[in-house]
């Protein structure tokens, strides 16, 4: 196959890695028929999606084939990809608009299988991705979303619906903006063009607690640097899961599928 033999080496050039991003695309189109035996046609918007997964799945593979000390692993390349199911994973992230290049839409992560010997790519869902889909296959579209840390220092109070608020706000104010403390807990806010339907989402330290226990590698949440990126994550997700689903805009397919995958148990994985 000619991403297999070839894509092991790095392209060289722009327009070298563009010839390489167009087989990439063709190849993930040759691999979902052979999968499911359903035709597929992209279109120019999605092979543009699908040649910017292959650059940014470049990327991730050559910077961590650098940095690869373990000589006994196979080598992190194109040639040691399980393809099929990348192609599949690739496909069903493209189906729901997703922009590999867009900071925090999608986190390719390799996993190496210990029965195939090969990378399974993991097409991991960013808090910018998940924000951008939920929002783009609602019922309604919100006006805007606020996602919100709340530290110790601060002063944070919500205010739900009641006999006193017409509908569910809050207070929140910065006291000490260059000392704020550690974080206790987040929000978010959902805005609508009427007020009456916002909804305030309260996520606590034990929700912090619970995705940490459930991520695949504590390894960004023990580094300081990343843990309030990580907490911010948490909420992004926790809100904008309370925005219902429209199944005339979802695409039922590619979203049924990257929901399963999100369920699924990795455990048989080695992280690299």
């Amino acid at each position: 196959m000619t991403t297999q033999n070839n894509a092991a080496k790095k392209p060289e050039g722009k327009q070298e890695i563009q010839l390489a991003s167009v087989r990439f695309v063709n190849e993930v189109q040759r691999q979902f028929v052979a999968e499911l035996g359903d035709s597929l046609k992209f279109s120019d918007y999605e092979k543009t999606l699908a040649q910017h997964m292959y650059v940014k799945i470049d990327a991730v593979l050559a910077g961590l084939e650098t940095k690869r000390t373990d000589q006994n692993k196979p080598a992190i390349v194109w040639a040691n990809v399980n393809l099929q199911k990348l192609a599949l994973d690739t496909v069903h992230r493209i189906g729901l608009g997703l922009d590999a290049l867009i900071p925090n839409h999608i986190h390719p992560i390799p996993y190496l299988n210990g029965r195939t010997k090969q990378y399974d790519i993991d097409l991991r869902i960013g808090y910018a991705g998940k924000d951008y889909c939920r929002r783009k296959t609602t019922y309604e579209e919100p006006v805007d979303i606020i996602y919100q840390l709340v530290h110790e220092h601060d002063v944070f109070e919500p205010l739900m619906r009641s006999a006193k608020n017409e509908y569910e706000s809050y207070i929140f104010e910065i006291q000490k903006p260059f000392d704020r403390g550690k974080v206790l807990g987040g929000f978010g806010y959902i805005m609508y063009q009427d007020p009456k339907k916002n909804k305030l989402v309260l996520v606590t330290a034990k929700d912090f607690e619970k995705a940490k226990k459930a991520s695949k590698t504590d390894e960004f949440w023990a580094a300081d640097k990343w843990e309030e990126e990580m907490m911010y994550k948490t909420i992004v997700h926790r809100v904008s899961e309370k925005l219902p689903l429209d199944p005339t805009k979802v695409n039922a397919k590619s979203y049924a599928y990257v929901e399963r995958q999100e369920e699924e148990d990795r455990y048989e994985r080695e992280v690299i």
